[in-house]
């Protein structure tokens, strides 16, 4: 699934700043060589998709090397199904929101249970429990440590990864932890400088700094580095907004290089 599967506005004045989390990637990317789960999930993604879920369990009971992967899938199966369902949470529900998100996250857990170093379903159920946190809840604030606690072991066990680093960069960013969030958005470039994703995060906190310069730069990369997805398109939208925002904070007052009115 590409594109930017959700995301959080971040500063009313200005509609258009939106940092955003990254999605979960349930297809293959062409411009990057398959990594070894794409590889064994294309054969998956290909089936007609009443044939998935059952081809999926069945690779799963194998308990072959390659079952944390189906592991994995079947919980972006269901954190997908989740984002259209009302089902009405069970009994003793992980969550309390949705019986599709508890599952999701039993998935998730199955993955890493097969693979104590495998990221991506630490990942997603962190995304899962960030999809949560929303509001000052004790339940809000109960996700939000649990999926920052997620991303930190991903980061811990592949640091610099895109997806772990700037999902925990969001979340640090909304505790107001904006060293820590910098910090996350910083080691993502370090291991990829053409992090369109992190250069977008980035050009968010300089905006909301009233940094407009620095943020124009960072999103002006973001648009490079993401020639033609939804990164490249807000970015260019966000760079006039703060072009407009840039010209009226000039006070009208001001005239020439001495301060006085103009005439």
């Amino acid at each position: 699934m590409n594109g930017v599967r959700r995301h959080a506005t971040m500063g009313a004045a200005v509609l258009l700043l939106v940092l955003s989390a990254l999605p979960m990637l349930t297809g293959c990317r062409d411009d990057v060589e398959l990594s070894e789960m794409e590889r064994v999930l294309a054969q998956y993604r290909l089936l007609p998709t009443e044939e998935q879920e059952p081809a999926l369990r069945e690779l799963a009971a194998s308990d072959g090397d390659e079952a944390k992967y189906a592991w994995y899938e079947l919980g972006n199966i269901y954190y997908q199904r989740a984002g259209i369902s009302t089902e009405a949470p069970g009994e003793v529900s992980e969550t309390g929101t949705n019986a599709l998100l508890d599952s999701a996250l039993a998935y998730f857990s199955k993955a890493t249970e097969a693979d104590s170093a495998f990221v991506e379903p630490l990942v997603n159920a962190g995304l899962i429990w960030d999809d949560l946190s929303e509001g000052r809840t004790p339940e809000a604030l109960s996700a939000m440590n649990k999926a920052t606690e997620l991303y930190k072991r991903a980061v811990a066990l592949r640091p610099g990864d895109e997806k772990a680093c700037c999902n925990l960069g969001s979340l640090y960013f909304r505790r107001h932890q904006y060293m820590d969030a910098k910090a996350q958005f910083q080691a993502a470039l370090e291991a990829d400088p053409r992090s369109a994703l992190a250069h977008y995060n980035l050009a968010i906190m300089f905006a909301e700094s009233r940094m407009y310069r620095e943020a124009v730069v960072e999103w002006e990369d973001a648009a490079e580095f993401d020639e033609e997805g939804d990164i490249r398109e807000r970015s260019l939208a966000n760079i006039e907004v703060i072009k407009d925002l840039m010209e009226a904070e000039v006070p009208e007052n001001l005239g020439g290089p001495d301060g006085g009115a103009s005439s």
